[in-house]
């Protein structure tokens, strides 16, 4: 169990990663929804590969599809969603907002998701001490993006009021487009369950995506010329194109994992993993990202989230 514990850690350290790598891709190519494309249909490949490999099936028989419950395949949805959600909430309510509103999201469904037992997840009822702990990782969330105690004059710059039409209605989509990403690993986790295979499941919600995101793309009418500028910087930055492989893989250690530990307990050592990393990448500078040194308080923040997954996790 601990060991399993571990892997969602790592897997939110994956998504930090990723979150870098697309964010340099976005540099030469330009669209976020062009970048965003082309992670997810390098990630739909590399699950197909690995299909292959493993000799899965990747879709699903006629008689499955007719007789599953029709949410079962919003996981795909749900992700290009929430994914679209963030770009139009860091050009509206600027990058703190955008980043606090889905983290508190993700928590708070993936708590639902476990004390009812939403999307076929296994009911793990909340305890005082639980909710103790989920109380702690909130605070260490806030206080490890600057919410709490800012001292960076820019850092308070950013979370001054931003004024712009229909920001309570932003706000609020906020937080539900994080409700969503946690919904969506409860989705995939049943999803492979029913399938009795976790990388087919993945695969699904990957190829749902993919088209979703080429039919904005269509409709956007973005170019994909741009792409040639990455391919030739590929010579330098050969990592360019591991974002969508670590976001396949990703969806499938949730498939894996929801129905094993449960949603919540999959998104909150996710969470841990994904902002500790952050801060790795941003004090070094990794994937040529601009180099921020770790504040104490951003260091006070993830030792308080530390505390509080280990008491929800082994309480």
């Amino acid at each position: 169990m601990v060991f399993l514990a571990l892997v969602p850690i790592i897997m939110g350290a994956g998504l930090a990663t990723q979150t870098a790598i697309n964010s340099k891709l976005r540099q030469f190519v330009g669209s976020p929804y062009l970048a965003s494309g082309i992670s997810f249909m390098i990630g739909l490949l590399f699950l197909f590969v690995l299909g292959r490999l493993l000799h899965q099936p990747l879709l699903p028989t006629t008689s499955f599809v007719t007789t599953q419950p029709w949410w079962i395949w919003l996981g795909g949805v749900f992700g290009v969603i929430e994914l679209t959600g963030n770009i139009v909430l860091f050009s509206t309510l600027g990058s703190i907002q955008a980043s606090v509103l889905p983290i508190l999201g993700q928590i708070i469904m993936g708590v639902v998701i476990d004390q009812f037992g939403l999307f076929g997840s296994p009911t793990q009822s909340m305890t005082w001490l639980k909710l103790l702990g989920v109380v702690i990782l909130v605070i260490g969330v806030l206080i490890t993006i600057g919410v709490i105690g800012p001292t960076d004059p820019l850092t308070k710059r950013a979370l001054s009021k931003v004024h712009v039409k229909y920001q309570l209605v932003y706000q609020i989509f906020g937080v539900a487009a994080g409700m969503l990403m946690a919904s969506q690993t409860a989705i995939n986790g049943h999803l492979g369950v029913q399938l009795g295979s976790s990388i087919q499941a993945a695969t699904i919600s990957f190829a749902i995506g993919t088209i979703l995101l080429l039919l904005v793309l269509s409709f956007t009418r973005t170019s994909f010329s741009p792409i040639r500028d990455a391919v030739i910087a590929t010579k330098h930055y050969w990592w360019l194109w591991c974002g969508g492989a670590i976001g396949g893989a990703y969806i499938l250690c949730s498939a894996w994992l929801a129905p094993l530990l449960g949603t919540g307990q999959v998104v909150i050592l996710a969470l841990f993993g994904q902002l500790l990393f952050s801060a790795i990448v941003e004090h070094f500078g990794m994937f040529d990202s601009l180099a921020v040194a770790i504040e104490r308080e951003k260091i006070i923040g993830l030792i308080v989230m530390f505390v509080s997954v280990v008491e929800i996790h082994f309480v």
